[in-house]
């Protein structure tokens, strides 16, 4: 799976600017304990989140994540957004619980 393959999906809206969502997404890694998914991540791993905080922003960059979904119909802040924008990283939201985002997510990988 892409993160092409995410943002075409009715499910999930891209909410950025990227210009690139041809990353390979690994695995899907859901966790709202950012030490948790530093420790625990792998480069192209999607994060499954509720946390809306710019350190999101930076573990992603930092484990160099294909991109981050946010659950539950969280509107995410501005500033979440301009520097994911600035570090071409895909923000997508949707209105699924975690667990059913996971699912989703599973499903279109075709696992």
């Amino acid at each position: 799976m892409t993160t092409n393959d995410i943002a075409n999906h009715e499910t999930f809206t891209l909410i950025n600017s990227v210009h690139d969502l041809t990353k390979t997404v690994n695995k899907l890694f859901a966790s709202d304990l950012l030490s948790n998914v530093m420790g625990q991540t792998e480069e192209n791993d999607c994060l499954i989140t509720m946390l809306n905080n710019i350190n999101v922003i930076g573990v992603a960059s930092l484990n160099d994540l294909s991109c981050i979904v946010f659950t539950q119909g969280i509107t995410v802040k501005k500033e979440l957004i301009d520097k994911a924008n600035e570090l071409n990283i895909p923000l997508f939201t949707t209105t699924f619980s975690t667990v059913d985002a996971i699912i989703a997510l599973a499903k279109l990988d075709g696992k």
